[in-house]
């Protein structure tokens, strides 16, 4: 679409920030080059150069000499590495996550029910066969990476750029979770076939656009979840207040 106001290059900013903020530019995405955005935008390379300065300016995308221009990468990482790690370390800050993620996850499971277009809907269910087709891999680092992803396709789906980008923020710690959660479950086979089920229905209800049906798949998945790790953990109090407080939500 052409851009016809007088402040061309701060237009084709906003419409630049616009696919960085929607996620059609995600952290670390390359940008076509100056020729083809002004193409694209009907403006001149100079406006597009000015354009770029100014994203450049807000710290929203880098230069790289003779490679191009790129989303930042650190947009989506709103944890510094050694907070990180001092997260992913600590017993106490995994059931903390779950606990976020059974208040998070189900709002943008309801969300993606409700918004989902057809492509994104298409995208939810290849995520969840992607899962299914690793359901007997002991490579559990991969099939941590499948389950988020098919989370962070329910995210797209739900057309809320908050929640998009607080996931994708949490990407490294939810992947981690989820993994910590595979190495407990690895042997309790009738667990697994559970969360398979969980998973099955939120799928099923998010595609078939039923939203409350979807949040309540998705909170009695993460109640499982905890209640699941109590069990075979029982000596954690912790743990214990942290399952109580989710089935006693999961209620509602």
């Amino acid at each position: 679409m052409k851009v016809t106001t007088q402040k061309v290059s701060d237009q084709v900013a906003e419409r630049l920030e616009k696919l960085i903020l929607d996620g059609t530019l995600p952290a670390g995405a390359k940008l076509v080059s100056e020729r083809d955005l002004a193409s694209d935008y009907g403006v001149s390379r100079p406006s597009v150069r000015d354009a770029i300065k100014k994203l450049e300016a807000q710290g929203l995308v880098t230069r790289k000499q003779g490679d191009g221009t790129f989303v930042t990468k650190n947009l989506n990482d709103p944890f510094a590495e050694p907070l990180f790690e001092l997260l992913a370390k600590s017993p106490d800050s995994h059931y903390d996550l779950l606990e976020f993620r059974f208040a998070l996850e189900g709002v943008t499971s309801y969300y993606a029910a409700l918004r989902g277009t057809s492509s994104e809907l298409d995208d939810i269910r290849h995520a969840f066969y992607a899962i299914e087709q690793l359901s007997d891999s002991d490579d559990l680092d991969r099939v941590a990476e499948a389950v988020v992803k098919f989370y962070l396709a329910v995210a797209d789906a739900s057309h809320n750029v908050m929640l998009l980008h607080l996931l994708r923020g949490l990407k490294g710690l939810l992947i981690h979770n989820v993994k910590e959660n595979l190495v407990v479950f690895q042997s309790h086979s009738e667990i697994r076939a559970q969360l398979k089920v969980h998973r099955t229905e939120l799928m099923e209800a998010i595609v078939n656009g039923e939203p409350e049906q979807a949040r309540q798949a998705n909170r009695r998945h993460l109640a499982y979840i905890e209640k699941s790790l109590l069990a075979l953990d029982e000596g954690n109090n912790k743990l214990q207040g942290s399952v109580r407080r989710l089935l006693s939500g999961g209620k509602g």
